[in-house]
C-alpha cells in the first residue's frame, strides 16, 4: 500500500529537496536559471522608486525603458554598482520580484520557498562585509541558503575551459560593472586584477567626449546606444545622427558622430585594460607562461562582442585571444554547468 507521503513525493517532489537556482546579478543586466530547467530570466538590473512614497514602482526592463525619461519623483536606481551592492534594499525588492516573475510560476501552489538554494557570483576583490551583504539579500528575498563562487572561475567553465586541471586558464570578462582578468588553474585561481572600467565607465567618457567636441549634452542610454554601434578596434567606419541638447543655449542640437569619434573617447580605456592585462601576466610564475601561450586567452561579458577586440588584446599582450561563444551568458552557462556536477560544484563554492 502506497502512503500518503509517497503520493505527495510523485505530486510534488519540489516539497522535500532543495531547488538549485543559479544567479548572474550583473550591473546593467541580471540573468537567472533553474537546474534542469535552463535560463528562465534576462532582464535589466534597474528599479524605479517614488521618492514621495518610497515605494519600488518598476523594475528590469520597465525600470530600464524610464532611466533619464522619468518625472522628478520617480527615481530609477541601479542597485548594483562595479559588480557589487550599492543599495540594498532595492537589490532586496528587484530580486523578489525576479523570483515571483520568473521561478515561483514553475512550481505554482507546490512549492516552498524555503528549498530554494541559490549560486551567485563576485568579482575576486569583494570584500567580505559585500559578500555578507549580497548573501543577506537574497535570504531576504527568498532563499534558504547561498553560495557564492569567484566570477572567473565561473566564467571560465561557462566558456567551454575545464578549469580542473593542471593546465592554466586565462579568462578577461569584459562586463559593465568591471573589468576583471584572472588565470585559473586546479580550480582556483592564480592570479588576478579588477579594474572599474568596464562598459559604464566607457558611457561616461563618450558622454563627456562629445561634450567637450561638439558640446553636446546626451543621456547615459544614448551613450550606450554610440558605444554599441559603433565602436570597433577594427577597419568598419559608421555614422549615426545624434539628438540632444546644445551645451551654449539647451536648445535641441544634432550631431553626427562617428566610429572615429568612438575609438578617441574609449582610447585611454581600452589601453588601461592592456595595461592591466599585462601586469597580471607579469606576476604569473615562468612555469605558467608557457600553457598560458598554449591554450590561450578567452574574452566574455558583453563588451566582447565589439568588433575586433579579441585581434586588439592578442597584439599587445602576444598571446592568442579568442572570445567565448555567447560571451554575455558565459557566468549563467557556468553556474547551469555545476549547479549538475556536485562534487565540481563544491571545490569552489567558498560561502555559504
Amino acid at each position: 500500500m502506497i502512503s500518503i507521503v509517497s503520493k505527495i513525493r510523485k505530486l510534488s517532489p519540489f516539497v522535500f529537496q532543495k531547488t538549485k537556482i543559479g544567479i548572474d546579478l550583473g550591473t546593467s543586466m541580471t540573468r537567472i536559471a533553474i537546474d534542469n530547467k535552463g535560463i528562465v530570466l534576462r532582464e535589466p538590473t534597474f528599479v524605479g522608486q517614488n521618492t514621495k512614497t518610497g515605494q519600488y514602482i518598476f523594475y528590469g526592463t520597465d525600470a530600464k525603458d524610464i532611466y533619464g525619461k522619468a518625472p522628478g519623483y520617480i527615481k530609477v536606481i541601479k542597485p548594483i554598482e562595479h559588480s557589487i551592492i550599492s543599495d540594498f534594499d532595492a537589490t532586496v525588492y528587484l530580486m523578489e520580484q525576479f523570483l515571483k516573475k520568473a521561478v515561483y510560476p514553475y512550481y505554482q501552489g507546490t512549492f516552498i520557498k524555503r528549498g530554494l538554494v541559490g549560486y551567485t557570483v563576485v568579482p575576486t576583490s569583494s570584500t567580505e562585509v559585500e559578500q555578507k551583504a549580497l548573501q543577506e539579500a537574497f535570504i531576504k528575498a527568498g532563499f534558504q541558503t547561498v553560495y557564492l563562487i569567484e566570477k572567473p572561475i565561473v566564467e571560465a567553465y561557462g566558456a567551454g575551459h575545464n578549469i580542473f586541471t593542471n593546465k592554466p586558464v586565462f579568462v578577461i570578462d569584459l562586463g559593465a560593472g568591471i573589468v576583471e582578468a584572472a588565470i585559473i588553474t586546479m580550480g582556483g585561481i592564480v592570479s588576478s586584477k579588477v579594474l572599474r572600467t568596464g562598459g559604464d565607465h566607457m558611457d561616461r567618457l563618450i558622454y563627456n567626449y562629445l561634450h567637450l567636441k561638439y558640446g553636446l549634452i546626451i543621456g547615459e542610454q544614448t551613450s550606450e546606444h554610440l558605444k554599441v554601434k559603433l565602436f570597433n578596434l577594427s577597419d568598419q567606419k559608421g555614422v549615426l545622427a545624434v539628438r540632444g541638447k546644445s551645451l551654449e543655449n539647451g536648445l535641441p542640437k544634432s550631431v553626427r558622430v562617428t566610429s572615429r569619434d568612438v575609438q578617441e573617447a574609449l582610447a585611454v580605456a581600452m589601453n588601461q585594460i592592456v595595461d592591466s592585462v599585462k601586469e597580471l601576466i607579469e606576476t604569473v610564475p615562468p612555469e605558467v607562461i608557457d600553457g598560458l601561450i598554449r591554450s590561450g586567452v578567452v574574452l566574455t561579458g558583453e563588451f566582447a562582442r565589439i568588433p575586433g577586440i579579441d585581434r586588439y588584446i592578442s597584439n599587445d599582450i602576444k598571446i592568442p585571444t579568442t572570445i567565448a561563444s555567447n560571451p554575455e551568458d558565459a557566468t549563467i552557462h557556468g553556474l547551469q554547468k555545476l549547479m549538475k556536477e556536485e562534487e565540481r560544484l563544491n571545490r569552489v563554492v567558498f560561502a555559504g
